[in-house]
């Protein structure tokens, strides 16, 4: 049974979910796309661990779900742990002193959609990788694209 006819029979909505995961319902979707394909170096490890955990037990159901999010998934933290707020001051501080900036536009419309989603994924991925000095032949290929797409910018002139 692929799991979103699973979610489907333990009347568990893909909203509902996406909300106690605290990702958005496009994004929820497309990590369910992601593992029916099984495509599952592409869904976060905690959203893995959880529709691991649903497939695997049979009788698992709606509430069973729940309490697993609260108890391995969900943080409970104190407002502005790990300098979570400084980050949110100094971007809105950016946002609002460089209105125009190309970044500052970036920054808004990936916080207000989910048009850039995939893209923001890759980059996250990637990001340990681009400052790293000698790479695995996988992690070679991964960053392939990447690296591809910025010469090409460069050809555009899209590179400030």
């Amino acid at each position: 049974m692929q799991l979103r006819e699973r979610l489907k029979t333990m009347e568990l909505r893909i909203t509902e979910l996406a909300d106690y995961l605290q990702v958005s319902r496009p994004t929820m979707y497309k990590f369910i796309d992601y593992y029916e394909k099984s495509e599952f170096d592409l869904i976060n490890k905690k959203v893995l661990k959880l529709f691991n955990y649903i497939k695997e037990n049979d009788l698992v159901g709606k509430k069973s779900v729940i309490n697993y999010i609260l108890t391995n998934i969900t943080e409970v933290k104190e407002l502005g742990d790990s300098g979570e707020l400084e980050i949110i001051k100094k971007i809105k501080k950016f946002i609002i002193s460089n209105p125009e900036s190309k970044k500052s536009q970036f920054l808004v419309l990936s916080a207000s959609n989910d048009i850039y989603d995939d893209v923001i994924i890759y980059l996250v991925r990637i990001y340990s990788l681009l400052k790293k000095r000698n790479l695995t032949e996988e992690e070679s290929q991964l960053i392939q694209p990447y690296l591809i797409f910025k010469e090409e910018l460069k050809i555009l002139g899209g590179n400030k």
